[in-house]
């Protein structure tokens, strides 16, 4: 089985994350309490643990970074598809 590298799509070997998305045009004051609340609970020491026991690691970002990290993976998966002249059929 070839590896990623391999096959010319490295760039797409990336760490797997999770987030929370809202509608478009979410009120801020909603983002920011929906912010608030999950930052909240992943620093409860047992909601903590729970994560880390899984060998995953929190982040626990802004709704800015977040979204800027969504808008960041978008950019190397829109390259790929052009690089690979993938199409849907």
């Amino acid at each position: 089985m070839p590896t990623f590298k391999e096959v010319g799509l490295e760039p797409v070997n990336r760490m797997a994350y999770y987030g929370i998305h809202g509608p478009k045009g979410m009120p801020k004051e909603a983002v920011e309490k929906i912010a608030a609340a999950v930052k909240k609970t992943l620093e409860d020491p047992s909601v903590k643990q729970r994560i880390e026991g899984t060998g995953s690691i929190i982040v626990a970002n802004t709704p800015e970074q977040f979204a800027a990290q969504i808008a960041a993976e978008f950019e190397v998966y829109k390259k790929v598809v052009a690089q690979q002249k993938l199409a849907l059929e």
